[in-house]
């Protein structure tokens, strides 16, 4: 039966790999968060940011950033995947909550009877 250690090692090699990952997951949600509380713009420039530094396009201190600069596949990949899934669900929260213009229309033609 495999365990979660047995699972991690498989996937990650090394603890800056796991710690990459990790970062670029939290900064994922960071970006959902701020994009479900309708700052999209903002949002997706700070997603751009994210990983432009994490490339080292942008210049930034390396001093934070040597985990993630050392690594930068896992960091941008969950970064990428957790922005994906928050701005996905907010879409599909979006479609699901509103009512369809199918049912608006019918409503409106019954109320003119």
């Amino acid at each position: 039966m495999a365990t979660v250690e047995t699972v991690l090692s498989s996937i990650f090699s090394t603890v800056p790999e796991l710690h990459s990952g990790q970062l670029g997951l939290l900064s994922g949600v960071l970006i959902g968060i701020i994009y479900w509380h309708g700052y999209r713009r903002s949002s997706l420039a700070l997603c751009t940011a994210f990983y432009l530094l994490a490339l080292g396009i942008l210049p930034a201190s390396t001093r934070g950033l040597a985990v993630i600069q050392s690594k930068p596949w896992y960091f941008c990949s969950f970064l990428i995947l957790a922005s994906f899934v928050a701005v996905g669900g907010r879409a599909v929260r979006t479609r699901l909550l509103s009512p369809s213009s199918r049912t608006r229309s019918l409503e409106v033609g019954q109320k003119d009877v």
